[in-house]
């Protein structure tokens, strides 16, 4: 079920393209895991409520796509080691920082915990969605894989857009 939702633009990876429900009931389905595992989803139709913040906490920490943008945030720009003293056994002694391209900050891109966590840039797209806003890395382009989706939706052109805005 659901009713279309279009997009902001045609290469817009943020916004549900199917919404149900109104209010406090209203819910979006994701764009990403719906796609196809061949295409990077999950294959899997998943509702996420929009009014209590689950859908945008759902895009910007399980798939790393700002709201602003409705692109995927920026990597950092640099990497660096940076050693730390442990307070128990189970916490590493060494831990990764990524340098921010906006604040220019070293930032934490992993937990303290020495254990496996389930996504990994977590705690860089945390950092990211508080900094980063609509802004990229200077010349950042190509985040889209290039099949025949792309294909037509760049022959499409900026038509596109406008075409789903209609709907």
């Amino acid at each position: 079920g659901g009713s279309y939702n279009p997009p902001r633009h045609a290469f817009d990876l943020y916004t549900p393209r199917f919404v149900k429900g109104k209010g406090k009931d209203k819910m979006g389905v994701c764009p990403i895991c719906i796609e196809d595992v061949e295409r990077g989803g999950e294959g899997k139709k998943l509702w996420l409520a929009m009014k209590f913040s689950a859908y945008n906490y759902h895009m910007q920490y399980s798939h790393g796509i700002s709201a602003s943008s409705s692109y995927p945030f920026s990597p950092p720009i640099a990497f660096r080691m940076t050693s730390r003293t442990a307070h128990h056994k189970s916490e590493k002694t060494r831990i990764k920082e990524g340098r921010c391209h906006k604040c220019l900050k070293w930032v934490a891109v992993e937990g303290i915990k020495d254990v496996e966590v389930k996504v990994k840039e977590l705690f860089w797209w945390k950092h990211a969605a508080t900094c980063h806003a609509s802004t990229t890395i200077q010349g950042e382009t190509d985040i889209f894989e290039g099949d025949e989706v792309y294909a037509k939706l760049k022959e499409l052109g900026p038509s596109a857009a406008k075409e789903s805005k209609k709907r």
